[in-house]
């Protein structure tokens, strides 16, 4: 005898219904996008491995792309920079620039020095931030 499947108007019960997959958090996944990026230039440049940040030299994209090209190093231009995005957009790195201080270059070398201008920035878009 064949085996139809019977309609019903009645709900289902949690055990029967089907389980949908849940929706990840796009905080979550946003988050894990950025760490993935700078770990991809962390294993070339141990400065983005440290656990805390640090303030960037100006001209560090140009230099690590020199860098690329000199030695042929097997990362592509784009990871670079969405790598050094990702770095300079988050609060522990502003958090760094208003401290002042030193800049560093891709290997942990001091390379400048931070502006009181720059710091100013710093400060007025962590307290953006912080109003969010």
């Amino acid at each position: 005898m064949d085996q139809r499947t019977t309609l019903t108007l009645k709900r289902k019960t949690p055990q029967e219904a089907p389980q949908q997959p849940k929706k990840k958090n796009k905080a979550d996944v946003h988050a894990k996008k950025k760490q993935h990026r700078i770990d991809r230039i962390a294993q070339h440049w141990t400065l983005f491995s440290e656990p805390e940040a640090k303030p960037l030299m100006i001209g560090i994209k140009e230099a690590m792309i020199a860098e690329v090209k000199e030695k042929g190093l097997d990362i592509p231009e784009s990871h670079i920079k969405q790598g050094l995005r990702s770095y300079i957009s988050r609060k522990a790195y502003l958090k760094a620039l208003t401290l002042g201080g030193n800049r560093f270059d891709m290997y942990g070398q001091p390379n400048g020095e931070i502006t009181p201008e720059q710091q100013a920035i710093a400060e007025k878009k962590l307290a953006d931030w912080n109003k969010n």
